[in-house]
């Protein structure tokens, strides 16, 4: 049949005309999904060659890259990396049985970030289901859809060809519905190449997140009137409120209040804003703490979090502190009940925000902050420390967190090399912090002056993601580099992924923090008091390795060659670079706040 282009809605309408994986690609076509991430095998070929005619006939159509992952988590890692950038729906793909079960670690770290993500898994054809065919993954075997059912927000197999219509566009639409996730379709391989006797779902050009449009009015206004008096309040944001956060820091400026993160939230505000007080929680700063448990604080604002324990280092345990604390998340966001919070209000963040924003002009609320200083005339200040910048008493980051190194022969300290980067590399990088140490020393010391380019993956906290998370983002775009901040540890898991970035000449900077060890967990036993076993990992030269490989790799075993790095020249190269930067084993990450949640510290 011919096909039918509607341009006032950029549909296409066809009958009969595709197999289910044609189907399946222009649907996600028309919701300018353009890459794919995965591995190849068997079953899942029917995608993979839909993929290629698809490109190749495509006619004015954007084109759908397949983008080939080294592991089947790191695919999905990329997936998840390239969602954050973009702002798209990710997409990522497997064949059956262990090529499926390898996604698992990567689905759920999705699945804890809310991370928008179709993932796509096919089956042995149903006549061989349960018969030890191989790789078999039905539900009459290792049931690979009922291992994804507790971290997937839709998850189906499509046993019907006449099911493949409703069951993907109720899956792709309830990853785009908050609370956003992994979405999970299973297409046994002869439903792949089945005809489909049906029209392409009418949508729009593109597709965005949903959440309800509402809020409860009664507990809003409460929010006002709280926020509007003559009250000292302070902004605990969660990253939640990293959508929304021009809007939000707005009503904190216009109101005068404090703000602090928690560490999932760091990006969300520059690190050179005068109201900006630090990070709460895991490796979070003194002053902030102080902040939120002094007696000076009337209210807590806190937006968009779920005060879990990691987070907060035991905040929702503190009801004299819940007493002040006025929640303002979205609905439905996860189990927790702040049954000891002074207020809850619950609903779209925007809205609130934007609400809240025109209420407090209306109301001619003074703008404490422009009265007392304008952030247009008077910046912070700042003055140079070590090569780097170091806030004075203006600029509200602790100066304990800008550690200088005056040993320029001694290892790198891991402080100092935190404090260097944003110097070292173009403003616009997207930094990317994986599980472990690399987490405590970003949070604690990477102070960035941009917002919304710090992203680390703190709800499953899985070793490896940054690695392909980065790759993916730079698929993404690449106006910036994307920085993957990472351990010799999670390296020697995930590294191979280096290769991805080589093959298509993807702007990735590697930074492996390299210390022969498992360093959170060499230095969680020395501070726990633990049997030291477990955490050696031998000498690795990851220069050299990187270099095999065909990236660019730069060994730096001490701070002078550290200042002396000519990070233009290496940027100038097409490709990925790595970093193999020789840190002080002995430095102790601030890592108190998760030793005593383990019961140790």
């Amino acid at each position: 049949m011919n096909n039918v282009i509607r341009k006032d809605e950029l549909l296409l309408s066809t009958q009969g005309a595709f197999n289910a994986a044609e189907f399946v690609l222009e649907y996600l076509s028309q919701i300018n999904v353009d890459k794919i991430f995965g591995v190849p095998g068997g079953a899942i070929e029917p995608l993979f060659d839909a993929v290629a005619r698809f490109n190749r006939d495509k006619g004015q159509k954007p084109a759908i890259d397949l983008i080939t992952s080294r592991h089947e988590t790191g695919a999905v890692f990329m997936a998840d990396g390239y969602a954050r950038e973009s702002g798209r729906l990710a997409v990522c793909c497997a064949t059956t049985g262990p090529g499926s079960t390898n996604m698992i670690t990567g689905i759920a770290s999705a699945y804890t970030d809310q991370i928008p993500m179709l993932v796509l898994t096919p089956q042995t054809s149903m006549a061989g289901f349960g018969r030890q065919e191989l790789q078999d993954s039905s539900d009459d075997s290792v049931s690979v859809v009922t291992m994804l059912s507790r971290c997937t927000r839709y998850n189906s197999m499509v046993t019907h060809i006449d099911q493949l219509k409703y069951k993907l566009t109720k899956a792709v639409k309830r990853a785009l519905t908050y609370p956003c996730g992994p979405v999970h379709l299973s297409i046994p391989m002869d439903i792949w190449h089945q005809a489909v006797d049906a029209e392409l779902p009418p949508v729009a050009s593109g597709v965005k997140v949903q959440c309800h449009d509402s809020y409860e009015q009664l507990n809003y206004e409460k929010l006002c009137q709280l926020l509007s008096g003559n009250h000292k309040s302070l902004f605990l944001l969660g990253v939640d409120s990293l959508p929304h956060i021009r809007t939000i820091i707005e009503c904190a400026e216009i109101i005068g209040a404090e703000i602090v993160t928690t560490a999932a939230a760091k990006g969300a505000i520059s690190a050179n804003h005068p109201l900006y007080r630090g990070v709460i929680g895991f490796a979070g700063h003194q002053q902030a703490i102080e902040l939120l448990y002094g007696d000076e604080t009337d209210h807590i604002v806190v937006i968009g979090s779920n005060l879990s324990p990691f987070e907060t280092a035991g905040l929702s345990s503190c009801d004299a502190i819940m007493s002040k604390v006025l929640c303002v998340n979205f609905p439905l966001s996860d189990d927790f009940v702040y049954e000891t919070a002074h207020l809850q209000l619950y609903g779209n963040l925007e809205k609130i925000f934007d609400d809240l924003k025109n209420y407090l002009h209306k109301r001619q609320v003074i703008d404490r902050f422009t009265h007392k200083r304008s952030i247009h005339s008077q910046r912070c200040n700042v003055i140079q420390y070590g090569g780097f910048s170091k806030m004075g008493v203006d600029g509200r980051i602790p100066s304990s967190t800008y550690i200088d190194q005056p040993n320029k022969e001694a290892l790198v300290k891991p402080q100092y090399l935190m404090g260097k980067l944003p110097g070292l590399l173009p403003s616009k990088s997207r930094y990317h912090i994986d599980a472990g140490n690399s987490w405590a020393w970003a949070t604690h010391y990477l102070h960035l002056n941009s917002v919304l380019n710090y992203r680390i993956a703190m709800g499953f906290g899985s070793m490896g993601w940054a690695i392909g998370a980065a790759v993916g983002a730079a698929s993404a775009q690449d106006e910036a580099p994307a920085v993957c901040i990472t351990g010799d540890g999670s390296y020697l898991m995930s590294g191979q992924e280096i290769t991805v970035a080589v093959q298509l000449q993807l702007p990735v900077i590697f930074v492996v923090l390299n210390d022969h060890a498992f360093g959170m967990v060499k230095h969680g036993q020395r501070l726990g008091g633990a049997e030291a076993i477990g955490f050696e990992l031998p000498p690795v030269d990851f220069a050299m390795m990187a270099r095999a490989v065909g990236a660019v790799g730069i060994s730096v075993e001490n701070a002078q060659q550290l200042d002396e790095l000519e990070i233009d020249q290496l940027l100038d190269t097409k490709g990925p670079v790595l970093l193999d930067i020789h840190i002080d084993p002995e430095e102790v990450p601030p890592m108190a706040s998760r030793m005593k949640e383990l019961g140790r510290g």
